[in-house]
């Protein structure tokens, strides 16, 4: 089964799973968890942490985070895929859900086994390049890299990784070629970066802030659709590639499918409530995200967008699952 079909089971899930009378009356009735497919630390930890702190006020419970890393979260998805559909394990899912399946033949759960609950966070990467390059706008970049095809190098952590699906669609969409030079850490294609060993990478927002200020990185364009509120007076790649958007940090929550309809929308108020709040925006926005908050079907609809627009892009670079 494919991810598209995430908007319809939103839409339709009061219809396949009918709740028993009451059911949204006694929930929660003990402590919640959000199962996270990452380590401590990572920015998806980050998220679900501060989310869990304010959804203990919304909800009246403790809400715990439970960090299950392993198979790019993997693990963590097809743990809550097969827990107890009552809302208490939810999981904050990552564009992993969208792109895992297109890259490997054999994922460790089927995506189709969770319900969209509401997209909590996105964050952006910005086009870094190395202070000394003659580009200063990306309307730049695009020129020089179409005057010398496959000379400018970008970093890239392989295929599926952020700096690959933001700079390949970048590619497909300015009509340009950029050689692409694997590293096993990020942290070295940043120094390399910073060196001038390659000319281009797109760090997240936040990572970039120390060498943005210091002036060992110099910052294009940001890759969401709009200006990020992190970087306002940094351009998004849309103002030179018009309908480009590469937000490839996504965090959303998720809970197991046969979840009942109205525990579903519990959870949807209260992390839209908590998105509303001031603090919660202030603290994600200095991390580099921009707070969201949606129901279900906007959720949904969401996740199968991403599917479209990473499955048309890895068609055209003749991408298969492995």
């Amino acid at each position: 089964m494919s991810m598209k079909r995430l908007c319809a089971i939103a839409l339709t899930m009061a219809a396949l799973h009918p709740p028993a009378a009451g059911a949204a009356d006694a929930f929660p009735s003990r402590p919640l968890r959000i199962v996270v497919g990452f380590t401590p630390g990572t920015t998806t930890d980050i998220t679900a942490r501060l989310l869990a702190d304010r959804l203990s006020s919304e909800l009246g419970q403790s809400v715990i985070v439970e960090n299950r890393p392993g198979a790019n979260s993997g693990l963590a998805n097809q743990l809550v895929a097969s827990a107890t559909p009552d809302g208490h394990t939810m999981l904050i899912g990552t564009l992993s859900l969208v792109t895992a399946p297109m890259l490997y033949r054999s994922v460790p759960f089927d995506p189709d086994a969770l319900a969209p609950v509401s997209l909590v966070v996105t964050a952006a990467n910005v086009i870094c390049v190395y202070p000394g390059l003659p580009a200063k706008s990306l309307a730049e970049l695009i020129e020089m890299a179409k005057k010398q095809p496959g000379k400018l190098r970008y970093g890239s952590s392989g295929r599926g990784s952020s700096a690959f699906l933001t700079l390949e669609l970048l590619k497909s969409m300015a009509g340009i070629d950029l050689q692409e030079i694997p590293y096993k850490a990020t942290s070295q294609a940043v120094a390399d970066t910073m060196a001038g060993q390659i000319e281009i990478y797109p760090p997240n927002i936040v990572s970039a802030f120390p060498m943005l200020k210091t002036g060992r990185l110099r910052a294009l364009a940001v890759t969401s659709a709009k200006r990020s509120q992190a970087l306002p007076d940094v351009p998004a790649v849309s103002e030179a590639v018009p309908g480009y958007d590469a937000t490839t940090g996504i965090y959303g929550i998720l809970v197991p499918l046969a979840t009942p309809k109205p525990i579903v929308a519990r959870l949807s108020r209260a992390i839209i409530n908590v998105a509303k709040s001031g603090d919660f925006k202030e603290r994600m926005l200095r991390d580099g995200g921009e707070v969201v908050g949606t129901t279900p079907e906007q959720y949904g609809a969401y996740l199968a967008q991403q599917r479209d627009k990473w499955g048309r892009l890895f068609n055209r670079l003749g991408i298969k699952p492995d």
